[in-house]
């Protein structure tokens, strides 16, 4: 239905952005982004499954526009654009490639395939050298649109083969997956716990110091966050490990749902404020902000440790989402798009 053009050629023509916002020349998005034009009757969790959609309804699609674009790298957004452009592969894979993409967005396991085309895909980013604080540091917007768009090209050719075969990509996916397996293992073994409080749609996530915390840590996290979100419905996770703890909203409670409305996030900001005032070590907590993709209340310093015990921290916390969760949303994704 599609071709693709990279970002920093499309020079202002008209196109599709998937998975993202528009910029100049989009005629719509297909995309679960917030404030985004994707036309009604096509809106789904993920930017995989209204790609999907659109395929199987291109009656619902506004004008005849082909060429379409991504204007930032991660498994959703590279899934998506990989089933509007490679001919038949949401035929043959589509179902199970909406699934990696569930992994990749929101850290939800539903099928080890799926994890280990998400894990490659993943992995493909950080081979090719592409972490966040890479793509941060180079010269100009062009240059981070142009790296891009050299990513999702890679990712265009391995996903049909990816799809067909995860385990012939192990040197893709081994790391990541060896991760959240050892994650998985320490919920089993009971030194990593996870508990709910719905009444604040909070999940406290205690991770006992020692152990296998080396194997079981994932970028930031003490466990590999898939591990606890495919464990857990709960969007406000709390994990306390030692001197560590953090709050942090999941990416489901930032892009528009379709099958469920999220509880609104709140503002934390005077939680952070009355945390740093507690702190006898100097520490300082910061919020990330309710319209940040996964804002976290946290320190700002990770080489820091808190002197706050963790119960009285999620006193604390408790205390503020029980008081803020009755007022106004300090973030809405499903207010329309301008115009």
């Amino acid at each position: 239905m599609f071709r693709y053009l990279p970002p920093h050629a499309l020079g202002g023509r008209a196109h599709v952005i998937i998975d993202g916002a528009p910029r100049r020349g989009t005629a719509y998005t297909l995309s679960h982004w917030p404030g985004t034009p994707t036309p009604p009757g096509l809106n789904a969790d993920l930017s995989a499954e209204i790609v999907r959609h659109a395929l199987e309804h291109p009656e619902l699609l506004p004008g005849s526009v082909k060429v379409s674009s991504i204007d930032h790298y991660d498994v959703d957004g590279v899934v998506a654009l990989a089933l509007a452009v490679v001919a038949g592969l949401n035929a043959e894979h589509g179902a199970l490639l909406v699934e990696a993409a569930r992994v990749g967005d929101f850290d939800v396991v539903t099928d080890r395939r799926a994890a280990l085309i998400a894990f490659a895909i993943n992995g493909l980013y950080d081979g090719a050298g592409g972490s966040g604080d890479a793509l941060a540091s180079m010269s100009g917007a062009h240059d981070v649109l142009e790296r891009c768009g050299n990513l999702a090209h890679d990712a265009l050719d391995v996903i049909p083969d990816l799809a067909a075969d995860p385990q012939r990509f192990e040197w893709l996916w081994r790391d990541e997956w060896s991760a959240y397996e050892a994650s998985v293992r320490a919920v089993a073994e009971g030194w990593a716990t996870i508990e709910e409080l719905p009444e604040f749609d909070l999940a406290v996530v205690l991770v006992e110091p020692g152990h296998d915390g080396a194997a079981a840590a994932w970028r930031s996290a003490p466990l590999h966050r898939a591990a606890v979100h495919s464990a857990t419905t709960c969007l406000r996770v709390a994990t306390l490990r030692g001197g560590r703890m953090e709050m942090r909203y999941r990416y489901e409670s930032w892009v528009r749902l379709a099958h469920r409305r999220p509880r609104p996030r709140v503002d934390l900001e005077r939680l952070a404020y009355d945390l740093s005032a507690a702190e006898k070590g100097g520490g300082r907590w910061v919020f990330d902000g309710a319209g940040a993709t996964t804002g976290a209340l946290h320190l700002a310093r990770d080489d820091m440790t808190t002197t706050i015990a963790p119960g009285r921290f999620l006193e604390l916390l408790c205390e503020q989402l029980a008081t803020l969760d009755s007022r106004p949303a300090a973030w809405d994704p499903y207010a329309p798009p301008p115009g």
